[in-house]
């Protein structure tokens, strides 16, 4: 009876001496404001660390962006969030496609189909600054443009789903080239990792014209004919 006794005793302490230790995090705080919770599974002094995430997700830091590093106790409930690891730290190279459809407003008869897609650099977790093209179909006119454009883009929280204001401005080539000009407001919905999932409402001019140089009886004449398209519609994005 004693043993059994001492044997449960055994058992209890080492239940509750593994639960606290299940309590206990490690949390890096990062100098430009991020929070990252998870396991340090590696560190170098004055160099770097690599801290694992509830997710299994692997983050790298130089020390330099390291602001301080401390153990915290997990409460029973808590579980993990996007917003403690995928939204902490999206700086580096970003990539976006999206695809939608625009209805004129303009009265052109120019409602299209298009797909663009960006790439540049996150400086932090609200500024993109990149560029990229595109391919514009006018469902009515059957015709096709090429846009080429700088993209500006801004998040404005720091939430796995947040607001996000996007503009893109450049210049269109094939059937009626001309100046392009984009700009968006939607929602990012953050999934593993840096990746994204967004939905956004979009605003769009396009300048469309066309040059005639032709010649009658010897005479030369230039003809330069152009309108400005003005569209609304919905795009379905990923980022990466």
């Amino acid at each position: 009876m004693k043993r059994t006794t001492l044997f449960l005793l055994l058992l209890l302490l080492v239940g509750t001496y593994a639960g606290a230790q299940n309590r206990f995090h490690e949390v890096v705080y990062l100098k430009n404001g991020s929070i990252i919770r998870g396991t340090i599974i590696e560190q170098v002094p004055d160099a770097s660390l690599k801290i694992k995430t509830a997710d299994g997700s692997i983050f790298v830091y130089p020390m330099t962006e390291v602001e301080r590093i401390t153990k915290e106790t997990t409460p029973a409930r808590q579980r993990y969030t996007p917003e403690r690891s995928e939204f902490s730290h999206l700086r580096g190279y970003k990539g976006f496609v999206d695809a939608g459809y625009q209805f004129d407003l303009s009265g052109h008869q120019a409602n299209s189909l298009e797909i663009v897609t960006s790439h540049g650099y996150q400086f932090n977790n609200y500024v993109f600054l990149g560029g990229g093209a595109g391919i514009i179909y006018y469902t009515d006119a059957d015709k096709v443009m090429m846009p080429f454009f700088t993209n500006f883009r801004a998040n404005l929280s720091n939430k796995p789903t947040t607001p996000f204001a996007d503009m893109k401005v450049g210049y269109s080539a094939g059937d009626l080239p001309g100046p392009y000009l984009s700009l968006a407001l939607g929602v990012r919905f953050a999934m593993q990792g840096k990746k994204a999932l967004n939905l956004r409402l979009e605003y769009a001019v396009q300048n469309q014209g066309w040059d005639i140089d032709y010649s009658i009886n010897g005479s030369h004449y230039y003809y330069d004919d152009s309108f400005t398209v003005s569209s609304l519609g919905l795009k379905l994005g990923f980022e990466f």
